[in-house]
């Protein structure tokens, strides 16, 4: 039995969260608002040269109904609460992954620990990650994107942003700091069935031969710093990936949008996802279509978020999270969804553009026939990741290049196993795998696998 609470039990943790921020890192005429949970936050102030607020447009309304959604608590159908003795429990794999691929996140409350009452600044990102104050980064500038939201970065130094933190006039953020020596805790990492399963089970079989893209790896564990103020737009996670995220220093208002209904209807979910992207232009419609609830995230607390899930994140203080992307198998039709909607709009729904997906999943399905049995296999996601390893084009999201619908040594053999697969789905030459998957709760794993029928049809066909 997993015990659950709502907020990290931290004795220096306060609602008002204007304290230190207002008049030192924000402008001190900067608005504030309350949240329905009891935080107060600042509003964001970023001057033009005609002395107006840029953030009037689109920034502020967002928060502002960002604001008004509920806090998510043990009641909670969408996000799995759990204390962080859950991480001893023997079980913890399979609550997590049943959560993962029955759509909820999961926020793992994290014990009191030193890093919840440091000063963020460059030397603490030195002495505590050995990230150089030198290194070059990629910075979000909220000046910037009012102006052009597709392109909102500018070059610059992890010193330079740390010297812009305490200029009210700037509001800035870096998403992506490569950190490959960070992960999960031990119980965990083998939640990460991709890297696990899909590249550690198969290069017996099939040897790498070629060059693989380096984001197969890379995007393992990453870091991202914020300004206080800084609002992250609804979005999903590119290529389909499972995330986690651990937050180190500050504090995070994460905030899920779930379908009110018609989970069947992949159009339906669709359109939530594009209108999310352009929430002020749609704001009414989203309130009939959606429900909001917000994640209150502290130092030591972990959230891991399936696939496909809308989420807006504010960060109201300074901060500095630590988090990595990953795949697993209860989770691929949440992966096929995401991507099947970034085909026609990855350059609005995500905020990153990775192009690593192909050949992780395609190592996922030779993995199949020598699969543990201790992994559950469910017919969605597994119809599901057998189209996307067979059918890589038609996968591709805009703006990305062709390299990442390139075939390798691992095209042939994952098309061989995806097609006895397919078949013991049912797809034939009347029934397509799109209209199998295309039936039913779009967000649902479906009935598990039976393990022995299936190892039977794949040892005889492919004589294994």
């Amino acid at each position: 039995m997993y015990n659950v609470l709502i907020f990290s039990q931290n004795a220096l943790y306060q609602l008002d969260l204007t304290v230190g921020v207002l008049g030192m890192q924000v402008p001190v005429e900067s608005d504030t608002i309350r949240w329905m949970d009891g935080h107060t936050t600042v509003l964001p102030l970023v001057a033009s040269e005609e002395n107006t607020n840029v953030c009037d447009s689109v920034d502020i309304p967002i928060i502002k109904f960002l604001a008004e959604s509920p806090a998510s608590t043990s009641k909670s159908n969408n996000v799995l609460h759990l204390t962080n003795d859950a991480l001893e429990k023997d079980d913890i794999l399979d609550v997590v992954g049943h959560a993962l691929s029955a759509n909820q996140a999961i926020v793992i409350r994290g014990k009191e620990h030193d890093r919840s009452n440091v000063d963020l600044s460059a030397e603490y990102l030195e002495k505590q990650f050995a990230i150089s104050p030198n290194r070059p980064v990629c910075i979000h500038d909220v000046m910037i994107r009012s102006k052009d939201h597709v392109h909102p970065t500018k070059g610059g130094s992890v010193r330079s942003f740390f010297d812009a933190m305490n200029d009210p006039t700037k509001i800035q953020c870096i998403l992506d700091l490569p950190l490959a020596h960070v992960a999960l805790p031990k119980s965990l990492v083998q939640i990460d069935h991709g890297l696990v399963y899909g590249w550690n089970e198969t290069t017996h079989v099939v040897p790498i031969t070629r060059t693989i893209h380096p984001e197969n790896f890379t995007v393992k564990g990453w870091g991202m710093v914020h300004h206080a103020g800084f609002l992250t737009y609804p979005h999903h996670d590119a290529e389909g990936t499972l995330t986690w995220i651990r937050m180190e220093v500050g504090v995070k208002l994460w905030v899920y949008f779930r379908p009110r209904g018609r989970q069947h209807d992949r159009s339906h979910l669709q359109n939530i996802a594009t209108r999310l992207v352009n929430f002020t232009e749609h704001t009414e419609w989203l309130k009939r279509h959606c429900n909001a609830e917000v994640i209150t995230l502290l130092p030591g607390d972990i959230l891991i978020q399936p696939p496909c899930m809308m989420h807006a994140v504010y960060t109201p203080v300074a901060s500095f999270a630590t988090g990595g992307h990953f795949y697993h198998y209860g989770c691929m039709h949440l992966t096929e969804l995401a991507r099947y909607i970034d085909v026609e709009v990855a350059d609005s729904t995500t905020n990153q553009n990775l192009a690593h997906a192909l050949e992780t999943i395609r190592r996922m399905v030779i993995a199949i026939p020598y699969l543990s049995r201790n992994i559950t296999l469910f017919t969605r996601p597994l119809l599901s990741l057998c189209m996307m390893a067979t059918k890589s084009i038609q996968y591709r999201a805009k703006g990305n290049s062709q390299r990442s619908a390139r075939d390798t040594e691992t095209a042939q053999p994952s098309i061989d196993i995806s097609d006895v697969i397919l078949g013991y789905l049912g797809v034939s030459q009347r029934v397509s795998a799109s209209y199998i998957l295309y039936q039913g709760n779009q967000l649902s794993p479906g009935q598990s696998i039976d393990r022995d029928a299936l190892d039977r049809v794949l040892k005889v066909s492919l004589q294994l």
